[in-house]
């Protein structure tokens, strides 16, 4: 077998409840692990991210990183707009001064 046949792609879990993510990344070969250890896959709450994105080809049993908001019956949280550890998205990062002039 070579490598590209044990790719799977990464299926797209934010929006869902933590079990149906977690019920859609064993379907792909892949498992869902959420960031915060204190959470359970029966945590009330919505997917808020996941790193790697959806698309994304990785390998069969590969862990798929998800931030699960909780609060309020949607996982919302009822206002505050603080985006908690959800992770950042990628930074340009500035380009190097040296041998400008």
């Amino acid at each position: 077998m070579g490598q590209l046949e044990d790719l799977t792609e990464v299926p797209a879990l934010v929006g869902m409840p933590p079990a149906q993510a977690h019920d859609a990344a064993l379907d792909a070969q892949l498992l869902a692990v959420d960031q915060d250890p204190a959470h359970s896959p029966t945590v009330a709450g919505v997917v808020a991210a996941q790193r790697p994105e959806a698309g994304s080809k990785v390998s069969a049993g590969y862990r798929v990183m998800i931030w699960v908001r909780t609060g309020g019956p949607d996982g919302g949280g009822g206002g505050g707009g603080g985006r908690g550890n959800l992770p950042l998205p990628d930074q340009p990062r500035p380009l190097s001064t040296a041998g400008a002039k």
